[in-house]
């Protein structure tokens, strides 16, 4: 595991992105995780000590987990599979240890609240990161992606919806998304 931080939550020009590195890393490789708007504003205000009036869906989880005597551990953004990763929040009971299922931007959004460690799964990192801001080396034979680039669009029908899916849950187009969710669906039993 590779204990990791925020390098950086902004819009990109497929939407809101989290970027994740290795903490004390000096590479420009970092982990792009695209996320809704509502969780770029939860993390974005937790990185900037805004306290809303009232708790957020994030605060209310941390509330919850204080209140049953919990204390939150760390996260752990364990599993890439296509372009969906997965996170596990790991939380100490007065049972023993309870892990979570859940989604790295709110995963992401305790941790900064409860200000745990974030880690990420070796394997997640070495298939996921891209090289920013920097030529890829030319020795080697392979060539790093910029995430920004022209040259990454997605090369199969799966990728494409895959993408277009993201983009209309950004824009909150929900109907268009349940529209591309069951075009994937069936693109999959149909292979």
């Amino acid at each position: 595991m590779l204990e990791v931080t925020i390098s950086d939550v902004s819009i990109t020009n497929v939407g809101f992105a989290l970027f994740l590195k290795p903490r004390d890393s000096k590479s420009a490789k970092v982990v792009p995780i695209f996320i809704g708007p509502l969780e770029t504003y939860s993390i974005s205000s937790a990185l900037d000590g805004i306290t809303p009036p009232r708790p957020n869906t994030h605060d209310l989880i941390i509330n919850m987990i204080q209140e049953m005597e919990g204390k939150i551990q760390h996260i752990v953004i364990n599993d890439i599979i296509g372009n969906i990763f997965y996170a596990r929040i790991v939380i100490q009971t007065n049972e023993g240890i309870v892990e979570l299922d859940a989604r790295p931007s709110d995963s992401v959004a305790i941790a900064i609240r409860s200000k745990c460690p974030i880690f990420m799964n070796e394997k997640v990192y070495n298939e996921a990161s891209v090289l920013i801001g920097e030529e890829a080396p030319e020795a080697g034979g392979g060539e790093a992606k910029d995430i920004f680039s022209e040259n990454d669009e997605p090369k199969s029908e799966l990728e494409t919806l895959k993408v277009q899916l993201q983009k209309a849950v950004d824009t909150e187009n929900f109907e268009e998304a349940a529209s591309l969710r069951d075009r994937i669906q069936k693109l999959l039993q149909d292979n």
